[in-house]
């Protein structure tokens, strides 16, 4: 008995170093960001373009297929008929409206691709099913950059498309997959940014505090959390973005994002033109806004040449 006993406490002390060691590793020596993004981004291999019916504008639904038969989906919409070399803009809106930001926006002299992230889930968890189904997000979350990227590589082949005049947007929570989507495809001529933001952490611990969750909790979830997609963090990948023209729109009176963590974004991309828009965070539902900030977003493009400025990195 008592060897039997003795061997459980020696087996239990095993176990329970073992676990702590691999955790320490994981935390302190984490794992190469590109590498782990490129992991979860295979090949685009095929584009399946489907009218939907109805559709005045020429609405289309894009299948994006990849090397391992995978399948992104994806909302395009044309520019009118007769405009003269338009940029395509590839964007990505917040989890909320998904591939219906294409929807959103007015139509303009540029064609746009809406990707929807890669998540099958409901877009609105409680607390309890958000941490059930926490591997299956962030599984999500780390493949989002990549299919972004699979939609940038989309638009490059559609024959209506000028590939030297691709632009990558991401709005709200899109901003950072589109920001770590640079890394995975050499072709967007540019970047805009809407309502990003650097410093996951800090954008978690301020989500956080808005459910109530007090401070000293929510300081440890919040690192553990941006610990968890840490792949994703923007400040990773700022020098991606300097070698292209780089728009940054921002509201002045954002209640969702910490001031500080707008400044170490635009502190990051010293050489992004900016943009401060009046009000609070963009909603979807703020349909004169958003045709505002697309008017401006579409001149700006407009006066970029073909290609882009290739800026060296600093």
């Amino acid at each position: 008995m008592r060897i039997a006993r003795l061997r459980r406490a020696v087996w239990t002390l095993t176990v329970t170093v073992g676990a702590a060691t691999a955790l320490a590793a994981w935390w302190w020596l984490p794992a190469d960001p590109l590498r782990a993004l490129r992991a979860r981004a295979p090949a685009l291999v095929r584009v399946v373009r489907e009218p939907i019916p109805g559709s005045s504008a020429g609405v289309e639904r894009w299948r994006l297929i990849s090397a391992a038969g995978d399948t992104a989906t994806a909302l395009w919409r044309p520019a009118p008929r007769g405009t003269l070399d338009p940029w395509t803009v590839v964007l990505m809106g917040g989890l909320q409206t998904g591939d219906r930001a294409v929807l959103l926006l007015p139509e303009g002299p540029f064609h746009a691709l809406a990707v929807d992230w890669p998540w099958s889930g409901p877009r609105r968890l409680s607390p309890w099913r958000f941490l059930l189904e926490a591997g299956a997000i962030r599984a999500a979350v780390l493949r989002t950059p990549g299919v972004l990227a699979r939609g940038v590589e989309a638009v490059a082949r559609a024959p209506e498309v000028d590939a030297r005049r691709i632009a990558l947007l991401g709005a709200s929570l899109g901003a950072p997959p589109a920001l770590a989507a640079l890394r995975l495809t050499p072709r967007p001529a540019a970047l805009v940014l809407v309502d990003g933001a650097a410093d996951l952490r800090a954008l978690m611990a301020a989500g956080l505090a808005r459910l109530g969750v007090p401070s000293p909790l929510a300081s440890p979830l919040a690192a553990l959390g941006a610990r968890f997609v840490r792949p994703l963090e923007p400040s990773l990948h700022l020098r991606a973005a300097a070698r292209l023209p780089v728009l940054l729109v921002n509201s002045e009176q954002d209640e969702l994002l910490p001031a500080r963590a707008v400044r170490e974004l635009h502190a990051g991309l010293p050489r992004a033109d900016t943009l401060w828009r009046p009000g609070a965070h963009v909603r979807p539902g703020q349909a004169r806004e958003i045709a505002a900030m697309t008017a401006e977003v579409t001149a700006w493009l407009l006066a970029r040449p073909a290609g882009g400025a290739q800026l060296a990195p600093r």
